[in-house]
């Protein structure tokens, strides 16, 4: 694993990595020696620390703006952290059968080095042992209550309700990690401003839902009216809308697969002999448009769907 440490401050560019995250960080890559670690072995190099660095990795996948299945498993995930900091644990707790999964050593060198990257630039603001009193444990437990409310308004099916609750947990745990207390006040402030937030989404969005339910259901009405005005069965049109949404649906499930596929494949499977920034820029080109192609595709799918529903009368 010294080789992680000394691979990762080489690949992340610059090489001064001394802020209190980056410290941890390398601490990782130092600690754990052997060669294909166990994720228990991990987490018990990482102390108290891990904590913080957990609630930091698991909060980051939920600050896409998105409901659906990012923010309900990243969101429980960290709202079961959260009630291991708030019944006082200094150490995660994990089940034994995944306490002796291994950790691939290909994927810790990618988590360090997107961490050092990452980390390079939220240090800046932060100081060591500052509102020192905000870091500790009982200090912690209190504070969980509002993290573990984060952490359910992150499960919450809210469009745009992901990212202010994330930025406060963020906050928290690079608060949590560099004994920093004013990194801790301001992820309260941000948790404060979240709940607001989402109180107004709620509404503007329940207001909505009701707009958007009026307008479809007039649609509908007049849908079906102009049909049967020129003698089309219903039943056989909402015969095709279905035939056309499951076409569309296979399709798009297709592209999704292929997005997927192409994101883990390597750039080897372009021709090796473009230059690498050739090939970098034909990957990215290659996946906006497998991503262009597979939200069209969904898109039709949802307007065939309903088209459907319009016609069967559901709406």
């Amino acid at each position: 694993m010294n080789d992680v440490a000394s691979n990762d401050e080489v690949s992340s560019g610059p090489r001064r990595h001394n802020g209190p995250i980056s410290r941890r960080l390398l601490a990782i890559a130092r600690t754990v020696r052997s060669e294909e670690p166990s994720v228990g072995e991990l987490f018990d190099s990482l102390e108290s620390e891990g904590l913080g660095l957990t609630l930091l990795l698991l909060t980051i996948p939920a600050l896409l703006p998105l409901p659906g299945p990012f923010g309900m498993v990243f969101g429980t995930l960290v709202a079961l952290v959260a009630l291991q900091i708030l019944f006082g644990a200094e150490r995660l707790w994990l089940p034994e059968p995944l306490r002796r999964r291994p950790v691939p050593q290909r994927l810790l060198r990618k988590v360090i080095r997107a961490g050092l990257d990452w980390a390079g630039t939220a240090e800046r603001g932060l100081r060591e042992d500052r509102l020192v009193w905000l870091t500790g444990r009982t200090a912690r437990m209190l504070l969980a209550l509002p993290l573990l409310l984060m952490a359910v308004t992150i499960i919450l099916p809210i469009p745009l309700g992901n990212v202010m609750p994330a930025l406060a947990l963020i906050a928290a745990s690079i608060g949590f990690m560099a004994c920093d207390g004013l990194a801790v006040l301001l992820s309260m402030l941000i948790a404060m401003a979240a709940v607001v937030w989402t109180a107004v989404l709620l509404y503007t969005g329940a207001a909505a839902a009701d707009y958007a339910a009026t307008l479809l259901a007039g649609l509908a009405v007049r849908l079906r009216a102009m049909l049967e005005s020129v003698g089309v069965d219903l039943g056989f049109a909402a015969g095709v809308s279905t035939v056309f949404a499951i076409a569309a649906g296979l399709v798009a499930l297709a592209f999704w697969v292929q997005t997927i596929r192409h994101r883990r494949s390597r750039r080897t499977s372009f021709d090796p002999a473009l230059d690498p920034r050739e090939r970098s820029r034909a990957m990215a080109r290659r996946g906006r448009n497998l991503m262009a192609a597979a939200s069209v595709a969904t898109a039709a799918t949802a307007v065939f769907v309903a088209t459907r529903f319009m016609l069967t009368g559901w709406i």
